[in-house]
């Protein structure tokens, strides 16, 4: 299985309650993502590399990713792109594709994670979050919790930008993140990550970085049904995390 850094994606705050976070991105932005990847599993040691071009459309409820990249090696190009104004996925790499609905039904925007109180949330959804079962067929949810550790600045001088550096444990993926924000606008700046995967065991470390981050969607085009995809709705949904791997949507702690 290769794992592509579908990583984004993730929008995935899966459990639904108004609480307590920090700040969110802007509503509408396109940027670039650079990621590299190192892994090891028993002794054997892999590397991921690649970029990834970034729609995010709060106003809209739309969001889309393009990647390419190499996997130990071997290239690969795919993306995903979500409507939620349709409750469409598709879902496509190395020329073939999915369409699928989209496994949850509201957009939720990129948020610092914060404090909240318990929840309940849909069974098996816990993208960001760690669940424990609860009674009948919900779960009780305790999200987990961004820690500022820094304020900062990069550049010199006058010509600097002031950011935030938080810390937080990432649970599903048995990491440890910690990610840089912009104080103004909240924009993501970079991210590494260290760990080892609960299922595999397999040790990993990523660093991704955000680069020509633009206000606006210039050619809301980049949302439409790519051409090698069904317009047929299949059954069922695409789980990117069995589908990619871990990188597709584990590899930022706010999407």
């Amino acid at each position: 299985m290769q794992s592509l850094i579908l990583s984004i994606v993730g929008l995935s705050v899966l459990c639904h309650l108004s609480w307590a976070r920090g700040c969110c991105v802007p509503k509408q932005w396109a940027g670039d993502m650079g990621f590299m990847v190192g892994t090891n599993r028993n002794g054997k040691g892999g590397y991921q590399a690649g970029m990834v071009k970034i729609f995010y459309d709060a106003r809209n409820g739309k969001f889309a990713e393009f990647s390419k990249g190499v996997v130990d090696g071997r290239p690969f190009e795919g993306g995903v792109i979500m409507d939620f104004e349709t409750g469409v996925q598709y879902t496509f790499m190395d020329g073939h594709c999915n369409t699928t609905r989209l496994s949850q039904k509201e957009f939720k925007e990129a948020c610092i994670p914060g404090k909240a109180d318990k929840y309940t949330c849909e069974p098996g959804k816990t993208d960001t979050y760690t669940c424990e079962p609860g009674k009948a067929d919900t779960y009780t949810c305790e999200p987990e919790e961004a820690k500022a550790v820094s304020d900062t600045h990069m550049g010199t001088a006058d010509d600097s930008l002031d950011v935030t550096v938080y810390q937080m444990a990432r649970k599903r993926i048995g990491g440890n993140s910690y990610f840089t924000i912009t104080n103004k606008l909240c924009v993501p700046v970079g991210e590494t990550i260290t760990g080892t995967l609960p299922r595999s065991g397999m040790g990993y470390m990523s660093t991704v970085g955000y680069t020509g981050i633009e206000p606006g969607i210039k050619d809301p085009r980049v949302f439409d049904k790519p051409r090698i995809c069904s317009s047929q709705v299949e059954e069922g949904f695409v789980d990117l995390y069995l589908k990619f791997g871990f990188l597709n949507h584990e590899m930022s702690s706010i999407f």
